[in-house]
């Protein structure tokens, strides 16, 4: 099975060329379902109603209608006029003749109205209804022309009018000021003549309806104007073409008319041009004693009228002369009509098939059609039993059917409603309606069989019609060796396999149009299997790498050659040529590689990277290899590849853009070893890193490659970072303190511990590194100063005093034996360790004399067992004398203490004397001042006051005051 079985459809057997749809009903279309895949269903399923239907109108039980006279029909409107009056009756026929009017959207709004004939006997001949349905013209056989309004109950003759038969009525659009009018108005006369004329429905008694009219033209020949119409230029608001036909001829007058005055009125000026110069004239023979001419047109305006028209169609004798209309830069004798052709007739009797069962002679005497009109696809034609439908495209016949007549019924004619674009055809005892669905359904396939893809495409509805434009389309540009259209076309396919395309371009050797194909595929796989996305993709991959490496070759080539030429250009005369080769190649080269890239960028989530890359590195592409690694975000790849290029500075570039901070821990070692000063940069810049994980990258860090360097450059920049992230950063994890440590301790040369002992201050109140550790290191690098400030960090001043003494310290003796943490005790025997040592080694008698001054706790007597014997008292006879002059004032403080003493003793024993004879009455009803109970109950206590306790109550009150004001003193 294939790869893309999945999600591609199979094709369907036995697409070829269409025929008329009329001849296919029973082909099996594909019809593409909602997965994909394509169901089997007959067209004759799909086409339920037929395209064109002929329909009966119902009059009502009681509606009066025995002959009807003429017909038309407008914006919804129905109007007609019927002859009610029973031949043989001895009724007057103009006394039974009615007009009624019809509102299809409400059929049971129907009015009549009285025509009002003023002569006896005339009858009604001819009805006009404007495209709004407001104004209503009809002529008599006697040359009366009546006018009614919509709100009308009564026509009105037309005085101006008279003796006037009307055959045709051109309507004008009304002016902006007034809607009560009909416009300007061409009206062509049963004599040849066209006259202008306007309307305006007015109440008022006084004022007639006829603002205008005049005659304007005079044709040639004297046969009734059968048809007229106006139409202006869209491009010169002055600028109009006159259609008018007679019998023989079709006369088209193209000019320019005046403003529209009311008085003057406008198309004067443009025939009176044609007074000189002759009308473009279209002429065909023939014995045919009328003719229609009828127009089609695409849309309604926004007003309600038509737009312009687009097609026309002329029923003439030797057949029907039809085209399009082309408004552009027409003059005068000039003609709108393009692309004409002369239809021949079809037989009243011929059908689908072109088969006819009449007799010659019945043939004959129907073939030509009685009226026309046009619909966007098709020419109705109506002959007197029969309507058909000509396909305007290849004039087949695709519809025929038969009116049904009854006895004495014959066919008068056809209308159309342009603006609701509904058909009616009349007799004189029955209204038929012609249905038309879904016209352009055989549309598509008949511009298929033209080779018209792009209009057959517009026109198929079911995703199978469009699907067999699709194949039709890419077999065709295929076959016609134009392979990247066919490419196009092959992947908007659904059902032709994707591996017979592929198949059909390799043997053709088409890898452009190969390639053209698998990126069209790739787009309409959007949102579908990964998988099968990724297989495209990837041999997209294989088919850019190796056109970029052919076009790599034959640069390289053309370079070659173009250079050899250009040693010796006098003997080459096609270096000119050469170079043109070599540009052209650098261009294509160049446009190569940016749609790969451009591919790479819009696929990069599709590809496999893996594949992809093994790929591209496998055609030694490496610039390549490098832009798709770094498209992905396999940065790390990137990294490694310009590390191994030695290209540091570059690798540093690309890891500097890096969000995730482990790409920076896992490289930072081999940069920091390179390039250490610019690695320490993008450290700085990236307050996101641990300085703990970049501690393997300081280990790899030689410090010698900083020397004989200037400024930041110059400096160790393993501090220079740590000291970063401790003072500007505020870190204050353990490892990185001790760490710079380490760093400072390996720099302290020629003893000098400065920036050590800066570090280890900074750090006093709260070291957030290991003392025991700095401690080690410091000893072990004989950094005594430092190691006794670490001692003091520590609390250990015994041995900070030793090793200063043994550093031969004096001043940092002196300062750790003054430790806060020492008692006296401790610090009157360290104090006695320096003058010890300073009596003892240094053999200084006043220096050991001046810590006697400047000690607290050292006196006289302390140090003087340490003198040796061979000194004199001479030396500090001044101490002893001013030690024993304290000693003679501590003495005099102790007496005078003493009889202070002895005094209050003596105070005591009197007072205690004089308490013997002191006695309190306690009487038998004193209460306890704590319980208010008797006093005499039991034990208790009198005071000089005269209260009395019991011995536990006041036990109890005296606890009470003593927690209260243990309390008190605590808070």
């Amino acid at each position: 099975m294939s790869l893309f079985d999945q999600f591609e459809n199979e094709r369907v057997d036995d697409i070829g060329a269409l025929t008329s749809s009329r001849k296919a009903q029973d082909v099996v279309l594909p019809v593409v379902l909602e997965k994909g895949y394509v169901s089997a269903v007959r067209e004759s399923q799909l086409q339920v109603l037929p395209m064109f239907s002929l329909d009966r109108v119902q009059f009502p039980l009681n509606f009066p209608v025995v002959n009807i006279l003429s017909l038309a029909v407008s914006n919804n409107f129905l109007v007609f006029a019927v002859d009610n009056a029973v031949p043989g009756s001895g009724k007057n026929p103009g006394h039974g003749q009615r007009i009624y009017r019809i509102d299809l959207g409400s059929s049971d709004n129907i009015d009549e109205l009285d025509p009002g004939l003023k002569q006896k006997g005339d009858k009604i001949r001819k009805i006009f209804l404007d495209p709004t349905a407001k104004h209503l013209l009809f002529t008599t056989d006697a040359g009366d022309n009546y006018y009614l309004h919509e709100k009308w109950k009564k026509p009105r003759l037309l005085s101006k009018y008279r003796g006037i038969q009307i055959e045709s009525v051109a309507w004008g659009k009304p002016r902006q000021t007034d809607e009560e009018s009909t416009g300007v108005m061409l009206l062509g006369s049963r004599q040849g003549s066209i006259y202008e004329a306007e309307l305006r429905a007015t109440d008022e008694f006084f004022k007639k309806e006829e603002r205008y009219f005049r005659h304007v033209y005079q044709m040639s020949e004297a046969a009734p104007v059968s048809s007229i119409r106006y139409e202006q230029f869209p491009a010169v608001s002055n600028k109009y073409v006159v259609f008018a036909a007679t019998t023989h001829n079709l006369y088209q007058f193209i000019g320019n008319v005046a403003d529209g005055d009311v008085d003057r009125g406008m198309f004067a000026e443009l025939f009176r041009a044609y007074e000189d110069h002759p009308a473009s004239v279209q002429e065909m023979p023939g014995d045919r004693q009328d003719s229609d001419l009828q127009f089609w047109s695409p849309f309604i305006k926004e007003t309600g009228y038509p737009s312009m028209p687009k097609s026309f169609g002329w029923l003439a004798d030797p057949g029907l002369y039809c085209g399009d209309l082309v408004f552009g830069n027409q003059a005068i004798g000039d003609s709108v009509i393009n692309n004409a052709q002369l239809l021949p007739y079809p037989r009243a009797s011929e059908g689908h098939d072109g088969t006819s069962t009449d007799s010659p002679q019945t043939s004959i005497a129907t073939a030509s059609p009685l009226a026309i009109s046009i619909t966007e696809f098709h020419y109705v034609l109506l002959y007197d039993t029969t309507v058909k439908a000509v396909n305007a495209l290849n004039g087949e016949v695709d519809y025929t059917e038969t009116i049904p007549l009854e006895f004495g019924e014959f066919v008068l004619g056809m209308s159309v409603d342009s603006i609701k674009s509904t058909y009616w055809i009349y007799t004189n005892l029955a209204l038929y309606e012609l249905i038309i669905t879904d016209e352009d359904r055989d549309i598509w396939g008949i511009y298929l069989t033209r080779k018209s893809f792009d209009a057959a495409l517009s026109y198929a509805k079911t995703p199978a019609q469009k699907e067999r434009v699709i194949i039709a389309q890419a077999d065709y540009h295929f076959s016609h060796q134009r392979y990247m259209l066919s490419a196009t076309y092959y992947a908007r396919s659904s059902s032709i396999s994707f591996e017979e395309v592929v198949l059909k371009f390799i043997e053709n050797d088409e890898r452009e149009a190969l390639k053209h194909y698998l990126l069209q595929k790739l787009e309409s796989l959007r949102g579908q299997g990964m998988t099968q996305v990724t297989l495209i993709s990837t041999w997209l991959v294989e088919i850019f790498v190796n056109r970029l490496n052919e076009l790599r070759d034959e640069l390289h080539n053309a370079r070659a050659t173009f250079t050899n030429m250009s040693r010796a250009p006098e003997l080459n005369t096609n270096l000119t040529e050469a170079e043109s080769d070599l540009r052209r190649l650098e261009e294509e080269n160049t446009i190569a590689l940016d749609d790969f890239r451009q591919f790479l960028r819009k696929y990069k989530t599709r590809l496999d990277h893996r594949t992809t890359a093994n790929i591209i590195e496998s055609h030694g592409r490496t610039d390549d290899l490098l832009f798709f690694l770094e498209l992905v975000g396999d940065n790390e790849k990137v990294i490694s590849h310009y590390l191994q290029q030695h290209n540091y500075h570059k690798a540093l570039e690309i890891v500097s853009h890096q969000n995730k901070v482990d790409v920076w821990y896992k490289f930072s070692p081999a940069l920091m070893e390179q390039i250490p000063f610019e690695t320490v940069n993008a450290w700085i810049r990236n307050p996101n890193l641990n300085p703990r994980h970049l501690l393997p990258a300081l280990l790899k860090y030689d410090a010698g490659m900083s020397l004989g360097k200037s400024g930041n450059e110059g400096e160790n920049q393993a501090v220079r970072y740590l000291k970063y992230v401790i003072e500007k950063l505020g870190n204050t994890d353990g490892a990185v303190h001790n760490y710079l440590i380490g760093e400072y301790v390996k720099n302290c040369k020629s003893g000098n511990e400065n920036s050590l002992l800066e570090f280890l201050k900074s750090q006093k109140d709260h070291p957030h590194f290991s003392l025991p550790h700095a401690m080690r290191l410091t000893t072990r690098h004989n950094l005594s100063h430092s190691t006794i400030y670490i001692y003091s960090l520590m609390s250990l001043p015994e041995a900070a005093v030793q090793l200063s003494l043994a550093t031969h310290n004096l001043p940092l003796a002196q300062q750790n034996a003054n430790h806060p943490s020492l008692p006296p005790e401790g610090r009157k025997k360290l104090w006695l360790q320096i003058a010890r040592y300073v009596i003892h080694q240094k053999r200084d008698i006043p220096t050991a004399l001046q810590f006697l001054r400047e000690s607290e706790c050292l006196k006289i007597e302390d140090i003087l067992p340490l003198f040796p014997d061979f000194v004199t008292i001479d030396s500090f006879k001044d101490e002893l004398l001013s030690a024993l002059a304290s000693y003679d004032e501590r003495v005099e403080e102790l007496r005078g203490l003493m009889d202070e003493a002895m005094q209050s003793a003596e105070s005591i024993r009197i007072d205690v004397r004089e308490l013997r004879h002191r006695y309190a009455v306690v009487e038998a009803g004193s209460l306890c001042k704590e319980c208010q109970q008797p006093v005499l109950t039991r034990g208790f206590y009198i005071f000089g006051c005269g209260c009395a306790w019991h011995g536990s109550c006041l036990a109890d009150h005296v606890s009470m005051m003593a927690l209260f004001f243990h309390c008190f003193l605590t808070e």
